[in-house]
């Protein structure tokens, strides 16, 4: 437990043993209020005291204790408070004998917390107490030895010389135990991250845990409220001078670490005025010394978040105009002066500005895709239909990327509508996005459109069109046709992510082929050793390799591995807010968990995969993590694992995850593994409105005139459309208008 925490445990022992308590904190009483750690500690206490508590004081000592004590004002001839050194001497032997005096029915144990904040009264009233101790009365103190005032550093290090005061030196605490103070469960890809940015102490994890923004770089959360976190915080700022509260909020501007002499430029100061407030900050442990010579850094996110939420608005606007400038000067890096520039500091005349942004966003669109999409907004300004066609493309890709779904649909369909230029890369990013959404159909024959567009040198695009096609059949549990999978057997071996994923596709593909274990065991073994080999780097440029491989190893018996790979995963989509593929990350591996018997991990999952489904605005994926809920709510055993767990089904492995949400439909679903014998299409199988969409479909009607042409709504034709790919096993347009038309044949 932290030191507040470890007070709170010892006042309660005392109090069960029969003590009186008496507990205050430095920093919580109001400025200027002499002695107000022990006024605030005794206030309580002096309150129910009733005459015989004061009788033996003489008048003066009772007049100049009632100044420090309101609740002793009732039994004092007059209020005053000492006015030169020897009145004061008189009032510290006053306050002694009465901490006696409080101590002598039940002994008195006064608890100071966050004496680093004390007043200098105080603590000089804590240094007589040291070296005339009242009897009956112990002192149990906590402070931040990094930010003691040094009156305060000097009297405790006397104390613990002369044998007076015992120290108990808290140090950070292992992770095991740590973790204990969170106020609930926690996905461990985020407890990783807590575990690391609270660096051992529990009162620091457990204000990172109820801090929504925690870990972003600039800090944006709401004003102060009572319940916030980081209000303890705002009394280590309340003492600041005025050059050490501006020079806080300009380092809070700036991206850590700093120098002072960016710091300068940034707060508006001259750059010994810089290092004076350096200096006071640093004293006070609100910064720290960087790693790199000259630097410096805060003490931790929460610190940086006060001081930031603590300026004004306007005033961060011209600071970061100025670190931008000041930046521009030295020629950092595109991304060091977009942070600033992206901050309100760019003008529609800086074509430099605009430049800086563009280079900026494509060099971390996949370290931050949301503030890549946020630099690009700005080069595009209001209008985002304006300007070059290549921008909008890398907008509306970092906008995937980072979950905003409906806005990258949006923008994909309308920059590709204009132009005829081929685009390959943002075709199978659209693809992609309608994948998420569900829409399976629309996006096989948007791959196949591509496909068949791509010259034949395109070698590695190719390929990775091919595995989406393969991963598009798959998460619509449809069975691929064989020609697919053979595709997907060119691997190209520049490529180790993309060489990884599809020999996991074929494994998967394979296997709802009847392909024997051991052929399908051999490509997941490669698919394994390649992703194995992947740095962060790749494997975050490669979020669906690691989430393919990990269900091919599911499918066949290796829970362990396939689980490791997952959390992997989702550790890097959490960290970099490529939120696109969490739910269906969260859902496979809650889907694991569940077969291993761990409910109480994939219920976290399911919820988890369920609010990052709403998130990223997919009802289809919201869906699927409906249905992993509703298997971990089914009646029955739980805690025991299921009988099919590790035997990689088919059925078993694509239940929770992505797939067609069930339609309630009378007619009969057939195995998507299996065709329909002998020359029947299964046109047979759909109902007489599905029969009249598919037809219109196979005379290549798109999904706006089918629904103009019998009168209903573009969502309920593609609602009919997913009951067909499901019934007959498909997933193109093209697949079904190849079926309408040899039925014609067949029965013409």
């Amino acid at each position: 437990m932290g030191k507040s925490a470890l007070l709170g445990a010892l006042g309660d022992l005392a109090r069960e043993r029969g003590w009186t308590v008496a507990w205050a904190a430095g920093g919580s009483v109001p400025e200027g209020l002499v002695f107000g750690v022990f006024a605030d500690a005794l206030d309580e206490l002096l309150s129910s005291a009733g005459d015989q508590t004061v009788a033996w004081l003489s008048p003066h000592h009772l007049s100049w204790l009632a100044g420090i004590f309101p609740a002793l004002s009732w039994h004092a001839p007059a209020v005053a408070l000492p006015a030169n050194p020897s009145e004061h001497h008189h009032v510290l032997h006053a306050v002694r004998s009465l901490l006696g005096h409080l101590g002598t029915r039940n002994r008195l144990l006064l608890i100071l917390d966050d004496m680093h904040l004390a007043d200098e009264a105080s603590v000089l009233l804590l240094q007589h107490l040291l070296r005339h101790p009242a009897p009956n009365v112990v002192l149990a103190l906590a402070h931040r030895p990094r930010q003691d005032p040094q009156s305060l550093r000097i009297l405790l290090g006397e104390a613990a010389a002369a044998g007076r005061s015992a120290r108990l030196e808290l140090p950070p605490l292992p992770d095991e135990d740590i973790s204990g103070v969170l106020p609930g469960p926690l996905l461990p890809a985020h407890l990783r991250s807590l575990l690391h940015a609270a660096q051992g102490r529990p009162g620091l994890l457990r204000a990172l845990a109820l801090s929504a923004p925690w870990a972003d770089d600039a800090p944006g959360a709401p004003p102060h409220s009572p319940a916030d976190p980081s209000m303890p915080l705002l009394r280590e700022f309340r003492g600041l001078s005025s050059l050490g509260r501006t020079v806080a909020h300009a380092a809070a501007v700036l991206q850590e670490p700093f120098d002072t002499a960016l710091l300068a430029q940034a707060a508006q100061a001259g750059e010994d005025e810089a290092r004076a407030g350096v200096d006071e900050l640093v004293r006070l442990d609100i910064l720290r010394p960087g790693t790199a010579r000259g630097t410096f850094r805060f003490r931790d996110p929460l610190v940086r978040r006060t001081a930031h939420d603590t300026a004004g608005a306007a005033w961060q606007l011209g600071a970061h105009a100025r670190a931008a400038a000041a930046l521009r000067d030295r020629a950092a890096s595109p991304a060091r002066v977009a942070w600033h520039l992206g901050h309100g500091a760019l003008t529609g005349q800086d074509g430099d500005g605009v430049r800086i942004l563009q280079e900026a966003a494509r060099t971390v669109v996949w370290q931050r895709p949301d503030r890549a999409a946020g630099w690009l907004r700005a080069t595009l300004g209001p209008r985002p239909d304006g300007g070059d066609p290549g921008q909008r493309l890398r907008l509306a890709t970092a906008l995937a990327l980072s979950g905003e779904l409906a806005e990258s649909l949006a923008l994909f369909d309308r920059t590709l509508a204009k132009g005829s230029a081929a685009h390959p890369d943002a075709e199978l990013w659209r693809a992609r996005v309608l994948r998420l959404l569900g829409r399976h159909g629309e996006a096989a024959d948007l791959l196949e459109k591509t496909a068949a567009n791509l010259p034949p040198d395109a070698h590695e695009v190719r390929a990775r069109t091919t595995g989406a096609l393969l991963a598009t059949c798959l998460e619509a549990a449809e069975r691929p046709r064989p020609a697919l999978v053979e595709d997907a057997g060119a691997v190209p071996e520049a490529d180790p992510a993309l060489q990884a994923r599809l020999l996991a596709l074929r494994a998967l593909a394979s296997g709802r082929g009847g392909t024997p274990d051991g052929g399908r065991a051999e490509l997941v073994r490669r698919a394994a050793r390649l992703a194995d080999g992947l740095g962060d780097e790749p494997a975050r440029r490669s979020l669906d390799t690691l989430y393919w491989v990990a269900r091919a190893e599911s499918e066949l018996g290796g829970d362990t591995a396939a689980l490791a790979r997952l959390e992997r995963a989702l550790d890097l989509a959490l960290r970099h807010r490529l939120r696109y593929l969490v739910p269906e990350l969260a859902v496979e591996a809650g889907r694991i968990l569940l077969e291993r018997g761990d409910t109480a991990a994939a219920l976290l999952h399911a919820d988890h995969a369920r609010r990052a489904a709403d998130r990223i605005g997919s009802g289809f994926q919201a869906e699927a993590a409906g249905r992993l809920r509703a298997r971990i709510d089914r009646p029955g055993p739980l805690g025991t694992p299921r009988p099919d767990a590790g035997k990689g089904s088919a059925e078993a492995a694509a239940e929770p995850g992505p797939g067609p949400a069930p339609q309630p439909d009378p007619v009969p679903v057939p195995d998507p593994g299996i065709r329909p014998a002998g020359p029947s299409t299964g046109l047979d199988r759909l109902s007489e409105r599905e029969r009249e969409i598919s037809v219109l479909v196979s005379k290549g009607r798109t999904n706006q005139q089918i629904a103009r042409a019998l009168a209903l709504s573009p969502k309920t034709v593609e609602t009919y459309l997913a009951r067909v790919f499901k019934k007959l096993a498909l997933c193109s347009r093209a697949q079904l208008a190849a079926l309408v038309g040899m039925e014609g044949r067949l029965t013409g």
